[in-house]
C-alpha cells in the first residue's frame, strides 16, 4: 500500500499556503512550488489558528492570549478588523457559505459561532475542557472539536449550536482531520501517542486506535483519502497511515526538531511547520520524501492551503 508513485505522475501547481508564526506575530504567504515566501503580513501577538474564506479572499486568525480574532484582506495583505471571541479563542473554521466562523474557546470550554462579516457572536455551546482543533463537515452542518483535557471529541450541530454527540478518544486529543468522503475522522492524541479513527455515521464512534508516534501534533488526509499524514512533535518524524489497512509506513522522514501543524497543499504535496527551526517542510504525498524547506518567521505554529487562484502570488 505504500509503493511510490510513478515517475510520470503529473505535478499540478500547488496553491499558496498561509503560515502563522507565533513569536514573529505574522502570517506568511508561501509558494510551495517556488519554495518562496511571497508576502508577510503582521498581525497581533501570539497568532494560533487559521481559516480562509471559501473564495480565498479573506483570512481569519485567532489570538488566544488577546481573546481576539483578526480578519485579513489577502488582496490588500493587511488586517482590516479585529473582534472579541470568548476567553481564549484557539481553533477556527468557516462555514462553506462564508457567513459564519466557528471558534473553540480553550479557557471557556465552549464552541462559539460568530458572524464572519461583523464578528458578532451568534451562538455558543458548552463542550469539553480545553477545546483545541476543530473541523467542519463539507456541508458545514456538523463541527467536530478535540476536547483536549476531556479526552473526547464533541460533535456540534451548527444550525442550533447543540452538542449532539461526544466520542471518547485517546489522551489529550489536539488536532483532527476529516477524510474527503467525510466518513472518517482522524484524531491525533498527543499524550497517548496514538491516532483515533472515528466513524462519523449516524452514531459517531471510535472504530480503531493506532499507535502513531511520539506526541502526534498535526494530522492531514491526502485528497484521495488513501493516506493520513501525522507530524510527531517529540520525534520530529512524519508518520503515514494507510487509511484502508491502518498500517504505518516503515519509513518515517525527519520533518525537523519540533514539527507542529501539517496540511495538504495539492494532490502531490503536503507541508508541515517546524517550530524550532522556523521552517515550512515540503513533503511528497506519494513517497513521503522531503522535497525542500522554506524559512519563515520565528516559531511557526500552523498552516493552511489557500484556494487555488484566490490571490496572485506576486
Amino acid at each position: 500500500p505504500f509503493a511510490a508513485a510513478g515517475a510520470a505522475r503529473a505535478e499540478p501547481p500547488s496553491p499558496l499556503m498561509a503560515v502563522v508564526s507565533q513569536k514573529a506575530a505574522e502570517v506568511a504567504l508561501v509558494d510551495i512550488d517556488a519554495r518562496a515566501v511571497r508576502a508577510v503580513i503582521g498581525v497581533a501577538a501570539v497568532p494560533a489558528g487559521l481559516a480562509a474564506s471559501p473564495d480565498g479572499a479573506t483570512l481569519y486568525v485567532t489570538h488566544p492570549d488577546l481573546s481576539l480574532v483578526s480578519r485579513i484582506d489577502l488582496a490588500a495583505r493587511r488586517v482590516t478588523a479585529t473582534f472579541k471571541a470568548g476567553l481564549e479563542p484557539f481553533g477556527i473554521a468557516i462555514t462553506p457559505d462564508g457567513r459564519a466562523l466557528l471558534v473553540s474557546d480553550w479557557s471557556g470550554d465552549a464552541l462559539i459561532r460568530l458572524d464572519a462579516a461583523t464578528g458578532a457572536e451568534t451562538g455558543r455551546v458548552a463542550i469539553g475542557k480545553a477545546p483545541a482543533g476543530l473541523v467542519l463537515d463539507a456541508a458545514g452542518a456538523l463541527a467536530y472539536v478535540a476536547d483536549r483535557e476531556s479526552n473526547q471529541v464533541s460533535v456540534v450541530r451548527v444550525a442550533d449550536m447543540s452538542r449532539v454527540a461526544t466520542v471518547p478518544v485517546g489522551r489529550a486529543p489536539f488536532a483532527l482531520a476529516l477524510a474527503p468522503a467525510g466518513d472518517r475522522l482522524y484524531v491525533a492524541n498527543v499524550q497517548s501517542g496514538d491516532l483515533s479513527i472515528l466513524d462519523t455515521g449516524t452514531t459517531p464512534r471510535e472504530i480503531a486506535r493506532v499507535k502513531i508516534g511520539l506526541m502526534p501534533y498535526g494530522v492531514a488526509v491526502t485528497p484521495d483519502g488513501s493516506r493520513v499524514l501525522v507530524s510527531n512533535q517529540q520525534s520530529g518524524r512524519l508518520a503515514v497511515l494507510d487509511a484502508g489497512t491502518h498500517a504505518i509506513a516503515p519509513t518515517q522522514p525527519r520533518l525537523g526538531s519540533f514539527p507542529e501543524g501539517i496540511a495538504v497543499a495539492s494532490p502531490t504535496r503536503a507541508a508541515a511547520v517546524d517550530w524550532a527551526e522556523d521552517e515550512v517542510v515540503v513533503v511528497d504525498t506519494g513517497t513521503s520524501a522531503v522535497l525542500g524547506r522554506i524559512k519563515v518567521g520565528t516559531s511557526p505554529r500552523n498552516l493552511i492551503a489557500l484556494p487555488m487562484g484566490a490571490i496572485s502570488p506576486r
